[in-house]
């Protein structure tokens, strides 16, 4: 349903917006950025853009309007 842009560059994986979505919208992917550090997915699907995981996610890591 919604889209979010997600700054994966500023993601730490503290996981606070995987374990605070009521939709089980995000997950952590395998795969790895150059810091080694796991992806955020977000499935579009079950995401109803509540904006919990702007607001309890501590780097500003979620835009809204992404692709």
């Amino acid at each position: 349903m919604a889209n979010l842009a997600i700054r994966t560059d500023k993601c730490k994986q503290c996981e606070f917006c995987v374990l605070s979505c009521p939709k089980g919208a995000l997950s952590i992917t395998c795969g790895s950025d150059r810091k080694n550090y796991r992806y955020i997915y977000v499935d579009s699907e079950k995401c109803i853009d509540c904006g919990i995981c702007r607001t309890v996610c501590p780097d500003g890591v979620f835009e809204a309007g992404g692709s």
